[in-house]
């Protein structure tokens, strides 16, 4: 598992949200993101940015950049 994938579950944990209502806010499917929380795949940058949006956490944070 990666960096991404383990702040991606932490943020979701930390907001009260599921992987569903996640996917729904970003517009894909449950599956995709998923992939994302078990480090199957990685968003584009288009995607990261929603990601960010719907999550109200930083890129640098969520890519291990910065803590």
């Amino acid at each position: 598992m990666n960096k991404f994938s383990e702040r991606l579950k932490q943020a979701l944990k930390d907001n009260q949200m599921s992987q569903i209502a996640l996917a729904q806010k970003i517009g894909m499917s449950q599956g995709v993101v998923n992939n994302y929380c078990t480090g199957k795949r990685e968003p584009t940058l288009d995607v990261l940015i929603l990601i960010c949006k719907a999550l109200n956490e930083s890129a640098d944070y969520l890519l291990g950049i910065e803590d």
